[in-house]
């Protein structure tokens, strides 16, 4: 606690961290019962996110304790009267011939308008009036990562201007960290809404980074989210945890490669996204059906440096031989295989695949966008395979089939059915 300067009988209190007393409240019934024991009678408390606040609450002679919610603030202060505010004599002389006489009159000015009457003193009222006081009696340690913040005047609407905004928070932000060789490795992003109080939003990209195209396409991603409830008087981004730099390099005697940098830019708003799977490889099973010998395995961010140096399966380093930026082939198995009508030629061979009315399965598979029919221009089989006595026992001819579009896909007839079904496509 600390006394309240001028008022001899008036101490502040932080009330913050009181739930093993019972929140605030009752924090603040306990301090009015120990001063009416110390011989105060008639003591009262005001509990508020501001320092006006708390003092307009604890003037309330109804009432021993008033609690004013979070972002109640300009709400409860609108009838309260100017005098309330700490404001110099000439500024409240000057508000009094203008007419002015509660805090809600005033807070309904246009901020740009009073500061440009009546400079930073009629600003600093203005916000005073609308419950935004800078004052804190117990100011909270500063954070020990970086921040940086911006106030509007006027408050804005949309988010279009914050994009302008965000770029120079994370200028500032990272800069800071850049002096101690940190990198942020999760942000947090505070919007001030107006009568709303504060929207946080966490920002954590997959990996720590310092990239400003990266973090800011991520925080414009957790704006656009779930917009503000109301106009923004001020944003702040603060670097809730931060890590060492990382550096993936590459080897001088393999073969050039793209730079790991570069890769991480773009990729990790992909990751931020979709998760560690966004970056899978294709690892290889025993089992003797094609459609069931490989399965994906998620490699996260720690495949970046992976991918940059993969060549084509079996082919061996060559210092000669410039990156060639390809992935051996991969099965996209559909959930379920899908029936399709097959036009057979000589030995059975696949001429032309049309799946017309069973186009349904392939719904958020990026196979909408094929051709309801497909002349093969190449068909590779067939492969017999039966087996799987211990559950249901299957005999299946398996082709791989090329169109002339370029279209990889996986077919097989069923033995038993004759009948001949999509089991997926290669990617």
């Amino acid at each position: 606690m600390t006394p309240v300067a001028g008022h001899p009988h008036a101490w502040w209190a932080d009330a913050t961290g009181m739930q093993r007393l019972g929140g605030e409240e009752a924090a603040a019934r306990r301090l009015v019962q120990a001063a009416e024991r110390a011989g105060f009678g008639g003591a009262r408390a005001g509990v508020g996110a501001s320092c006006i606040v708390a003092a307009a609450a604890a003037r309330e002679r109804a009432h021993p304790v008033r609690v004013v919610p979070p972002g109640r603030e300009a709400a409860y202060l609108r009838r309260r009267s100017l005098g309330l505010l700490p404001l110099p004599s000439g500024l409240r002389q000057s508000l009094s011939i203008l007419g002015l006489r509660t805090c809600g009159e005033l807070a309904a000015l246009p901020p740009a308008e009073v500061e440009l009457r009546f400079g930073a003193e009629g600003l600093r009222a203005w916000r005073l009036a609308a419950g935004d006081d800078a004052r804190w009696p117990f100011r909270p340690p500063p954070p020990e990562g970086a921040a940086a913040e911006a106030d509007f005047e006027p408050a804005i609407t949309g988010t279009e201007p914050l994009r302008f905004v965000l770029g120079g928070l994370i200028d500032a932000v990272t800069a800071q960290l850049a002096r101690r060789q940190r990198i942020p490795a999760a942000l947090r992003l505070v919007l001030r809404v107006e009568d709303a109080g504060d929207d946080a939003r966490e920002v954590r990209p997959a990996r720590p980074t310092a990239d400003p195209r990266v973090l800011g396409d991520l925080c414009r991603r957790a704006v656009e989210a779930r917009p503000p409830a109301g106009p923004v008087r001020g944003v702040a981004l603060l670097a809730e945890r931060d890590a060492a730099p990382r550096a993936d390099q590459l080897d001088a005697f393999q073969a050039p490669a793209p730079d790991p940098g570069a890769l991480h830019a773009a990729l990790l708003p992909v990751f931020a996204r979709w998760g560690d799977g966004a970056l899978s490889r294709a690892v290889l099973h025993g089992a003797h059906l094609p459609g069931e010998r490989g399965a994906w395995e998620p490699l996260g961010t720690d495949g970046i440096a992976a991918f940059a140096a993969t060549r084509p399966a079996g082919e061996e380093a060559d210092p000669g031989i410039a990156f060639r930026n390809t992935l051996p082939l991969c099965l996209r198995r559909l959930p379920e295989p899908a029936p399709v009508a097959v036009r057979e030629g000589e030995g059975r061979r696949p001429l032309q695949v049309e799946w017309g009315a069973s186009a349904k399965p392939f719904s958020g598979t990026g196979m909408e966008g094929f051709p309801q029919a497909l002349w093969k221009t190449r068909a590779e089989g067939p492969e017999r395979i039966s087996g799987g006595w211990w559950a249901d026992a299957e005999a299946r001819e398996y082709w791989r089939v090329e169109s002339a579009e370029g279209w990889l896909g996986l077919l097989y007839r069923d033995a038993g059915s004759g009948r001949w079904y999509l089991e997926g496509w290669y990617d």
